[in-house]
């Protein structure tokens, strides 16, 4: 399923650089940590200081589920919002006082101490001292039964003697109980996470992205792209998924990307996982933009990618695979950090665990793997459009059809955009909040097929469009792009630093929780912006092939029409829960800007 890369939440989080607070001690000792939304309002936990590696007593105000976060309130007032990773249970030591034991010297008839006149009661006291009773006749002394003394022997013997008693059925019978009750526990502890429906639901939205994917190539052929039941075209044989010189492309240029990681160029940015990454995506798509004119004067032979574009996309699928089982391995063998474990891929179900990732961020030969994919995802997407331009450019004889040629152009400079502002990708909500599991990966490595998809169309039915229809489209482009751009560029900056002199002229709104809003720029006019920006970049892709598809091949607006929606639903959940999140301050923001997308419309 295609991930829009407008996928964070509005309103950053402002995070205040204040001075360590003056408590006399912080606690250090912990026993147990707990993570991921493991408190509710009122507890008393302990919670990180920002800046800083020393946790002190605090109480939760407020349970931010879908940002993992709490609002905490410190003993000196402070409040801040922290991280689930960096709150843990608060410790309450009770110091048990020893019994005074009697000493060995102390003879039990030995006489306390006499009371002083002021403990004496006034009956006793000697103004009023009375008579002294006649002695009463001692009574007669009954001899004790003789009782031996206690000892660990004699402890051990009695236990014996008590367990001969029972006869040797009942015993074995207790036995055999006990024995019943573990073999129980145990397979309720291994059963137990697949009694919930939740895994199977998960493992069909899973599925449902693959074959949806597969389904729309299947179905958009050389002949026709009408909506069709899938079943009956769809290839049933290995060997129609499976090619050796297909996966080798797909694994060599996964290679290639990974090498050119290392080049010493760009800045360094520390990643979610607190690693530091060098910035080069932008460079490396350059490089690469930079072979293809090499390649072709060289006559490297290009037609691969065309000739087995299926193939390639089912060696991508399988490629996901063996990322997301070497993902799994790595969390379970090479265990990082646990701020890094996903609660989502951590539930003792193997299907759900895989599907979700037990954790946010691996990293492998000092690479981080979900940056790798993205990668994989913004950079295959411009290679793949100029080798399919390329190709069909050389099979026409050097003949570019300048509908394709812009249609393609617009992929290329959609990719270059994410790849030259690569670092607000660990702004987005895929970065921080989901995990590395099949999900995501197969989502990035099969994602650069859905928009080339309406490429192919193009290049094979070539339409021509008068030179009006060709300026009106790049318009509608430009739009959305300067829309999407300028946007996510104040909301990922103002998330970075929301006390950054750029952002000086723009107006913001402080929540209960510390936080701030953005009320003015571009989120002055629309509540989300970004989105509206993506839907018009995606639906500039297949406007070229309008007049081609008109109403008879539809799956060719799959792309623009599965995006519109998505973000149309989840403009109605981020309202939802930016209502929960901040409270009176975001229906303060909603009664100033009243439209999600469209100004006084929508």
């Amino acid at each position: 399923m295609p991930r829009p890369r407008s996928t964070s939440k509005k309103g950053a989080a402002a995070r205040k650089v204040a001075a360590t607070p003056k408590i006399e001690k912080p606690v250090e000792e912990v026993i147990v940590s707990v993570f991921y939304m493991a408190f509710t309002e009122g507890d008393a936990i302990m919670a990180k200081w920002p800046g800083t590696n020393l946790y002190f007593n605090a109480k939760v105000t407020f349970v931010r589920d879908e940002d993992n976060e709490y609002d905490v309130q410190y003993e000196d007032g402070t409040v801040f919002t922290i991280k689930a990773k960096d709150v843990k249970k608060q410790i309450v030591k009770v110091t048990k006082r020893p019994a005074r034991s009697r000493s060995r010297g102390r003879s039990p008839g030995r006489r306390a101490k006499p009371k002083t006149p002021a403990d004496r009661s006034p009956e006793t006291s000697p103004e009023t001292k009375p008579k002294a009773a006649p002695k009463a006749a001692p009574k007669p002394k009954t001899p004790k039964a003789e009782v031996p003394t206690p000892t660990r022997q004699s402890r051990r013997l009695a236990e014996k003697a008590a367990v001969a008693e029972f006869s040797g059925d009942e015993v074995e019978k207790k036995k055999q109980v006990a024995k019943t009750t573990s073999i129980k526990a145990s397979v309720l502890e291994i059963v137990g996470p697949y009694l919930s429906i939740s895994w199977i639901v998960a493992l069909i939205f899973a599925l449902l992205g693959p074959f949806i994917l597969v389904s729309l190539h299947t179905l958009c052929n050389k002949q026709s792209c009408k909506p069709a039941l899938p079943f009956d075209q769809i290839p049933k044989t290995l060997t129609a998924y499976w090619n050796q010189q297909a996966f080798v492309v797909v694994v060599a240029f996964m290679l290639i990307l990974r090498a050119l990681s290392y080049l010493p160029l760009g800045s360094t940015v520390r990643s979610v996982s607190g690693k530091d990454l060098r910035m080069n995506g932008f460079i490396s798509l350059l490089v690469l933009m930079a072979l293809m004119p090499l390649l072709v004067y060289k006559k490297v032979d290009l037609s691969i990618v065309a000739d087995k574009y299926f193939l390639v996309m089912a060696s991508s699928l399988i490629f996901a695979l063996v990322i997301s089982l070497l993902a799994r391995n790595l969390a379970r063998f090479c265990p990082g950090k646990k701020s890094n474990i996903n609660a989502k891929g951590n539930t003792g179900n193997l299907i759900v665990d895989f599907i979700n990732g037990r954790e946010f961020n691996p990293t492998f030969f000092n690479g981080d793997m979900k940056l790798q994919t993205f990668r994989f995802s913004m950079i295959g997407l411009a290679i793949l459009n100029i080798t399919l331009v390329i190709n069909s450019i050389v099979k026409e004889g050097g003949i570019a059809n300048p509908v394709v040629v812009m249609a393609s152009a617009f992929q290329v400079l959609y990719a270059l955009d994410a790849m030259f502002f690569e670092e607000y990708y660990f702004f987005s909500h895929d970065a921080m909040n989901t995990g590395f599991g099949f999900s995501i990966i197969a989502s990035y490595l099969t994602f650069p097929f859905l928009p080339t998809l309406i490429t192919q169309y193009l290049i094979v039915r070539s339409p021509v469009l008068p030179w009006f229809h060709l300026v009106g489209i790049a318009l509608v482009n430009a739009l959305g792009y300067v829309i999407f751009r300028a946007s996510e560029t104040q909301r990922c900056e103002f998330a970075k630093d929301p006390e950054s002199p750029a952002l000086t002229h723009l107006e913001t709104l402080p929540t209960a929780g510390g936080k701030k809003l953005l009320i003015s720029g571009w989120w002055g006019l629309v509540r989300h912006p970004n989105y509206l920006g993506e839907i018009l970049i995606q639906w500039s892709w297949v406007l070229p092939a309008v007049s081609t598809a008109g109403r008879v091949d539809l799956l060719i607006y799959y792309l623009p029409i599965f995006t519109t929606l998505m973000l149309l639903v989840r403009c109605s959940q981020q309202n939802e829960r930016n209502k929960k999140k901040y409270g009176a301050a975001w229906d303060t923001y909603c009664a100033k800007v009243t439209a999600n997308l469209i100004p006084k419309i929508y």
